[in-house]
């Protein structure tokens, strides 16, 4: 018979062993590995498992083969970890936009046709723009709303409107974008794809969600990292240091001396992130 699980959002749902082996397997896990984890997995679950807690089993298993997998298998939990207020998951954001091409501002205040507004993240890449409203959740069970969508959409018309009724503007305000680290409901997806306005989520849309526009650059955030504490996290932040490619960037000296923090934790923070950003370098 097959067992049930607690979501995140408190639903139940079927427990699928092929879902877990291919999460295992895309944080770096060979296939065997995550065969075997799931197999001790699925013998430990009873129907009151909570996700949360087959989250944290597999990634102590996982933990037995490979620190890298591990942290990899932790992405979404450190996405979580950069609240608890959404600013530094702006910032996060930004720095991703510039990872690919994009000219990047955080709480830039724009005149729209009506009304003024604070833009989360502003950017320009060629000749048009984009801007994004930053939706973050610090509860994995809490999804994004319709509302969320009509409330950015609406913005978007009325920055759209200002821009293109003003002769000084040379750029062409491509799209609205709404971005979340949590998952979106039906309704919000369906009245994004209807109005024009690009969704960015945790598992959506399919070919470029969050979690894929963060692995195929490697563009881990600093959370991830296994060694990191609070008062770490305080200080890389307050440094402006967000990735964790940031860090394996940066030799170990310089990085203490930016950062403030003691070169012990230093080392063991250097090198976690060249192990997770340069894999395949063999000098690392």
């Amino acid at each position: 018979m097959a067992q049930t699980v607690i979501k995140a959002s408190g639903k139940l749902e079927e427990f699928d062993r092929n879902k877990l082996v291919n999460s295992l397997i895309r944080s770096g896990a060979t296939e065997d590995v995550a065969l075997e984890i799931a197999r001790n997995i699925e013998t430990r679950i009873t129907p009151s498992s909570h996700t949360r807690h087959i989250f944290k089993i597999a990634k102590k298993l996982l933990r037995q083969y490979s620190k890298v997998s591990d942290m990899r298998y932790s992405i979404k939990k450190a996405i979580y970890s950069l609240g608890p207020a959404g600013f530094q998951f702006e910032k996060y954001i930004a720095g991703i936009l510039r990872a690919y091409g994009y000219v990047t501002e955080v709480g830039k205040i724009i005149q729209g046709y009506c009304v003024s507004h604070e833009i989360d993240v502003f950017a320009k890449k060629e000749n048009y723009i984009i801007i994004v409203e930053c939706k973050y959740h610090s509860n994995p069970g809490n999804s994004t709303d319709v509302k969320t969508a009509l409330y950015v959409h609406s913005r978007f018309n009325d920055i759209k409107k200002g821009f293109e009724s003003s002769p000084e503007n040379h750029f062409t305000f491509q799209q609205g974008w709404l971005v979340t680290n949590t998952r979106c409901s039906v309704d919000a997806l369906r009245y994004a794809e209807c109005v024009g306005l690009k969704i960015v989520s945790w598992k959506y849309p399919e070919k470029e969600s969050l979690e894929k526009i963060i692995e195929t650059k490697k563009l881990y955030p600093v959370t991830i990292l296994s060694s990191i504490n609070k008062n770490a996290l305080e200080m890389l932040f307050r440094n402006d240091i967000v990735f964790a490619k940031d860090i394996a960037n940066m030799d170990e000296e310089t990085f203490s001396k930016k950062s403030g923090i003691d070169i012990h934790l230093a080392h063991l923070l250097k090198n976690e992130a060249d192990a997770l950003c340069f894999p395949n370098n063999k000098n690392q």
